[in-house]
């Protein structure tokens, strides 16, 4: 076997070795089941040091091209890609297209921008320029230094025991009277409700959503497959009339629903629709999910409490999470349910990923037991509300009425824009990204196509530099379009 090095080249030696005797394998200089030199008679032959030789080995037997035992010679073996097995054609080949089919591409705007110049009204995450980045590492140290409970093991099923007081007394302040019994920690909403879709929803159940809905619901829903009925959203929430002749036509098994500061629409349930939906839950013995991810950012009127804080009967099942507050990164949030429903998602979870960060908790809990959460909240309050209002002030002067209308929102993030224009969904956002903004296009959030163009933008992370040139440039491409027809906006 005649190997040719080059001592003379910077790269790894080690490496040398091993490509040049599997470029002699693949030639066939070298057959299958021939014995190798010694790691000491090639390091003579080639005059490098023996411990060279024997990692060139290792390497190639960690790719497949060598075999040896205890004692005995190294010798060449083929790959399975190098001996025709793989050519033979038998197998049956996989189809991993699946599940949540094409859906999976609305994850890619959580992951990356291919518009990285642009005005981001796309993504739904608020603004870590907000962040005291100094009092989260405080907290980090102090969860690491703490000796009571150590955050290096599995959590409880439930959560890290301290976070769970202090979400029961932070939801206190919302009108829920709960327990650390009634509270399960999560990797954030989403997690949350693929627990609950997992425990109990199944393709022979009928569930009812409302229309427009979180994007990231539909795909969930179509992976566990339920019949679904679709309930119209209005300007001031679910249309409960639509919901209460639903229910006594079908027979269904829980409503979703957001009442505070929808996604996408950014509508707000007023108190006496909130009452009726819940009664219509409790007369017919439904679950009732209230996703509240946005709970805490009222900016204009009066505070609506969440349905939970009537529920006397336990229907409601009360989604939060952290995410929208202050990180998405630290992926946790929380249910509040009846102990028997908190019982069996535990048990759930703990099977599915056995429990959540412990680390993230305790740091959380920190953050909220020493103050800083409250203080974070009104940080963000005061931040957003005067974003808010820039935005929705800019949008009246910048975007024609003949072509786009909209809601103003009682707070959150989100402002949904109905556009007249004849333009399909695609070009509709390439113009905008024509003109450097990025907006999140309607057709995400509906099961059926909605048959009118609407657009979604978040303000969540943008200060108010970019929220006047992202409204500015929105004004730019919203003029080159043409209405739809002669109709025009009321």
């Amino acid at each position: 076997m005649i190997i040719t090095i080059d001592k003379s080249r910077t790269d790894n030696l080690t490496q040398q070795i091993a490509d040049e005797i599997i470029r002699l394998i693949k030639m066939g200089a070298i057959k299958e089941g021939e014995q190798l030199p010694s790691s000491r008679v090639l390091a003579q032959q080639l005059g490098v040091n023996r411990t060279t030789v024997v990692r060139a080995y290792e390497e190639l037997w960690a790719q497949g091209y060598t075999e040896s035992s205890a004692g005995s010679y190294t010798r060449v073996r083929l790959p399975m890609h190098l001996s025709g097995e793989k050519s033979t054609g038998k197998g049956k080949p996989i189809t991993w297209k699946h599940g949540l089919g094409g859906a999976a591409n609305s994850f890619a705007p959580l992951v990356s921008s291919k518009h990285p110049n642009a005005i981001d009204f796309q993504r739904l995450e608020p603004d870590s320029r907000l962040i005291d980045q100094k009092v989260f590492a405080s907290c980090y140290r102090n969860a690491a230094a703490c000796s009571e409970q150590s955050i290096f093991g599995y959590s409880h099923p439930q959560g890290y025991q301290p976070l769970r007081h202090d979400i029961a007394k932070h939801m206190q302040l919302h009108g829920i009277n709960t327990t650390p019994q009634n509270v399960l920690v999560t990797n954030g909403a989403q997690n949350s409700l693929q627990l609950i879709f997992q425990a109990y929803v199944t393709s022979s159940n009928t569930i009812a959503v409302e229309s427009p809905t979180y994007s990231m619901l539909i795909p969930l829903i179509r992976h566990y497959n339920p019949k679904v009925i679709e309930i119209p959203v209005l300007e001031d929430g679910m249309d409960i009339d639509f919901l209460a002749d639903t229910l006594g036509k079908h027979s269904v098994k829980l409503v979703y629903t957001m009442p505070t500061f929808h996604n996408p629409t950014g509508t707000t349930m007023p108190q006496h629709k909130r009452e009726r939906l819940l009664s219509l839950c409790q007369q017919h013995g439904l679950m009732l999910i209230e996703d509240s991810i946005e709970e805490e950012l009222k900016y204009f009127g009066r505070v609506h409490l969440p349905i939970k804080s009537m529920d006397s009967g336990d229907n409601v099942i009360y989604l939060g999470s952290f995410s929208k507050i202050l990180a998405p990164g630290l992926r946790t949030g929380w249910i509040i349910a009846h102990p028997d429903c908190i019982s069996q998602l535990s048990g759930l979870k703990t099977v599915l990923d056995l429990s959540s960060n412990t680390l993230s908790q305790a740091m959380l809990h920190h953050f909220c037991s020493d103050g800083h959460y409250e203080l974070h909240i009104r940080k963000m309050l005061k931040a957003y509300k005067k974003r808010m209002t820039l935005a929705l002030r800019l949008l009246k002067q910048e975007l024609p009425k003949s072509i786009a209308r909209w809601n103003e929102p009682l707070g959150g993030y989100l402002i949904w824009i109905e556009i007249n224009t004849e333009l399909d969904e695609p070009s509709l956002l390439a113009l905008f990204q024509k003109h450097g903004v990025m907006v999140s296009g309607g057709n995400a959030f509906f099961f059926s196509q909605p048959g009118r163009s609407y657009i979604r933008i978040s303000i969540s992370k943008s200060d108010t530099n970019e929220i006047e040139e992202g409204i500015r440039r929105m004004g730019s491409a919203v003029r080159e379009i043409e209405p739809k027809g002669s109709l025009t906006f009321k």
